[in-house]
């Protein structure tokens, strides 16, 4: 009878942890929801939803967050809305297939390869500052050198900048749609490094958007596993309500602590649940 109470718990917990990394949370969520008793004491006893029920009852959660945590962080100031667009838009499409491929698998294999993604996403969280350096003296580089043209064709060559920026949102938002609606996650894992990485967009722009862009493919896979029976109904709206005030809390907090700080917390964190997941398998 203390279900939904626990729902709650969890929600919040992993929507303030999942804003603080452009996440939906669902990498934290799903081992939650599915640990039992003797595992998770400190919620007053596991959930115990099986793998599959997890990863869709989690995406309903995700969803909230990402609107949440996206409000938090502030649409007008961090979001870009035109990149949202193009990886929601995207994602959509993707997410569906997602979520009806996932009764091809066995808890063991959604589990395996749930507990390898966080490992694989561990260390390039805090690696994203070497990598966005490398990014900034490449983009310092080639701007000095078309300086000239730009200053020719001006519209031209902000333009073509703009549609490349759009194309690899969209791009990055076909394979993020797919991990959401199969593994029950945001997606925010590889969108926030890849928007870096391949865009002029700054750390906090990229947390924004990723969380901005995630709510829409997270409800198209919801609906596809509802459809399919992989929903818990008297677990989500507390999920979903925990994560939206986790998120919207995690995403005022976040803006105020160190990007650093914030990057090697949940590389921990991530290492820490990966190596549980796949130890429990």
């Amino acid at each position: 009878k203390h279900v939904p109470w626990k729902a709650f718990g969890v929600g919040t917990v992993a929507g303030m942890c999942g804003s603080f990394a452009g996440m939906g949370g669902g990498f934290i969520m799903i081992p939650l929801l599915t640990a039992s008793t003797a595992s998770a004491r400190w919620l007053g006893g596991g959930i115990g939803l099986s793998q599959h029920m997890a990863h869709g009852t989690s995406l309903f959660a995700v969803a909230s967050t990402g609107l949440a945590g996206s409000l938090g962080y502030g649409l007008r100031d961090v979001v870009q809305l035109d990149v949202a667009a193009a990886l929601a838009a995207c994602g959509m499409i993707t997410a569906h297939l997602g979520a009806a491929s996932i009764s091809r698998f066995s808890p063991r294999t959604l589990q395996l390869c749930l507990g390898s993604l966080m490992l694989i996403v561990a260390p390039l969280v805090p690696a994203k500052s070497y990598f966005e350096q490398q990014h900034n003296l490449s983009s310092s580089k080639i701007k000095t050198e078309t300086t000239s043209i730009q200053q020719q064709i001006p519209n031209e060559t902000t333009n073509q900048q703009q549609m490349t920026k759009l194309l690899s949102a969209g791009m990055i938002g076909l394979g993020s749609g797919f991990l959401a609606g199969l593994l029950g996650v945001g997606g925010g894992s590889l969108v926030v490094p890849a928007l870096t990485l391949s865009t002029d967009m700054t750390h906090y722009q990229a947390l924004a958007t990723s969380l901005c862009a995630m709510t829409l493919p997270a409800m198209v896979g919801v609906w596809t596993h509802y459809r399919r029976g992989n929903f818990a109904m008297r677990v989500a709206p507390t999920l979903a309500l925990g994560s939206f005030i986790g998120a919207y809390v995690g995403g005022k907090v976040a803006l105020q602590l160190p990007q650093d700080k914030l990057r090697w917390g949940f590389s921990g964190l991530m290492l820490f649940l990966g190596t549980k997941t796949l130890l429990r398998i």
